[in-house]
């Protein structure tokens, strides 16, 4: 118990002292400097303990969050003061390592069941969900020849839906700190993906979410939240925006609230904002 919270004290640590120099460098990010003001709105309760996804809800100021590996297979609607107003059961699914949700302009729930720490699993899975009723969406890395992986690579905690299709981020555990982006369509069926781009992000990514008018995304990390433009419609990273230092405890999951500002929950069940001044 003491080496754990030793090591959970120097995480903290290193989170809150972490900053945007290497990403400045080496992406072309911008720093955010006194842009934003973050401020905590709230705390959720204990049955939602480990919140590891966000997504608008159909109301106003209200969001869908699920817990993480081995949680109930549930979708809560908490508001930003953390108290749950609604309680949805996706039919037909586990939740072998829930990670982040994302909706589309359907109505559709999206929730990955992509978590791979272990680099070995081979049922990946996307839940789409509405009224009931829940189709699968299943992939594979299609260059991972090895399970476990020897290139601790293969792992995901961060998509969105966007025009058709679902958008993918890694966490990559190596040293190389190389973020990739894939992608799949939104249909249930069984796909093979390959990565499309990759960024050097030294922190590794937990969530994403892109903006209401679709001018940007948003990448969340343990400590920054890495933004980026989308030009012509196109989701890659080579319009690399700003970067957000948060210094905030082990963060998971994040949301535009609107075309600016974000709410984002950590594993300590607590609720932030992030407003652009």
């Amino acid at each position: 118990m003491f080496l754990y919270k030793f090591y959970m004290f120097l995480f903290s640590l290193k989170i809150a002292t972490c900053n945007c120099h290497s990403e400045i460098q080496k992406s072309g990010f911008r720093r955010a400097k006194s842009e934003y003001e973050i401020t905590k709105t709230g705390r959720m309760p204990t049955c939602i303990n480990e919140s590891s996804g966000l997504a608008k809800a159909w109301q106003e100021n209200y969001y869908w969050t699920i817990n993480d590996s081995g949680g109930n297979t549930e979708l809560y609607m908490i508001g930003e003061q953390g108290r749950v107003f609604d309680t949805l059961l996706v039919n037909d699914s586990r939740n072998i390592d829930w990670e982040d949700l994302t909706k589309d302009d359907k109505g559709n729930i999206y929730v990955g069941d992509f978590g791979n720490n272990g680099q070995n699993r081979k049922d990946l899975t996307i839940y789409k969900f509405r009224n009931g009723k829940t189709e699968k969406i299943t992939y594979h890395y299609a260059d991972q020849d090895h399970f476990p992986a020897k290139d601790k690579i293969f792992d995901c905690e961060a998509f969105f839906w966007y025009s058709g299709k679902l958008y993918l981020f890694s966490k990559d555990w190596s040293r190389k700190h190389q973020t990739q982006l894939y992608s799949l369509p939104d249909k249930a069926g069984d796909y093979a993906i390959l990565p499309e781009q990759s960024i050097f992000l030294k922190s590794p990514v937990t969530s994403a979410d892109v903006s209401p008018n679709g001018k940007e995304f948003a990448l969340l990390s343990y400590g920054k939240i890495y933004v980026f433009e989308i030009s012509d419609g196109k989701i890659d990273f080579s319009k690399p925006k700003t970067c957000i230092k948060i210094g905030r405890n082990q963060m998971e999951s994040i949301a535009y609230v609107n075309d600016t500002d974000f709410v984002m929950t950590n594993e300590q069940r607590k609720i932030y904002r992030v407003n652009r001044r």
